[in-house]
């Protein structure tokens, strides 16, 4: 068995080409992944820039959030090559794996994104498409948590460092492993994960969490 731990990055599409933004206001320009083993080891990545159809110009506000630029992309292949890549790659490292995520919008952009580009599913693909794990919500459930806490966050209230550049596909993927095997590996140290139970469920007697606590520096708005 082999996880894959998936991340990807987007630009937004312009609203004035509108069955292009109905079917998804979003494109894929990035995509990265680390490959763990069964002891949650990081055996391989994989990353590669996609150049977006409907909107060749990387806006500023996501070259700022992402670091890619038009420049970046130009040549990088479209939605179709990347996604098969990525898929190809994904089946070429074991006959079992699991496709992991943080949050369901990773999985859902590429899902939109083919709905968008028109793009063919061969049963293959349709296979490998079902059963991708939302790492956030499963994380969210096992706390107790009513609202969702960012990768940011929970790397945060861990006390770990996040690794590289945030909002770049491959440190976001390698970031979100690294607490995959924080809470799945039995032989990971839990003070990690002990951590952020403490700090979203204290023991202090005669305080409510939002007493203690402001929210909002935790969770997505």
């Amino acid at each position: 068995m082999k996880y894959i731990v998936l991340d990807l990055e987007m630009n937004g599409v312009p609203k004035d080409n509108k069955e292009a933004f109905e079917s998804s206001h979003m494109e894929i320009i990035e995509i990265g992944a680390v490959a763990l083993d069964e002891d949650y080891r990081e055996i391989d990545s994989f990353l590669t820039y996609v150049k977006p159809r409907f909107n060749e110009i990387i806006e500023p506000r996501y070259e700022e959030m992402t670091g890619i630029s038009t420049a970046m992309v130009k040549d990088a292949p479209g939605f179709e090559v990347a996604f098969e890549q990525f898929f190809r790659w994904c089946i070429d490292l074991d006959k079992e794996y699991e496709i992991i995520t943080w949050s369901s919008n990773d999985e859902l952009q590429i899902r939109h994104e083919m709905k968008q580009k028109k793009y063919q599913m061969s049963n293959e693909v349709k296979q490998f498409m079902n059963g991708w794990k939302d790492f956030q919500k499963i994380m969210g459930e096992m706390l107790g948590l009513e609202r969702v806490l960012s990768l940011e966050k929970a790397i945060e209230l861990m006390g770990l460092d996040f690794q590289g550049r945030q909002h770049d596909a491959l440190n976001d993927a390698r970031n979100t492993a690294e607490i995959y095997a924080v809470v799945f590996d039995d032989k990971r140290d839990k003070e990690a994960l002990n951590r952020v139970k403490e700090a979203l469920h204290p023991k202090t007697e005669g305080a409510s969490l939002g007493e203690l606590f402001d929210f909002s520096q935790f969770v997505q708005s």
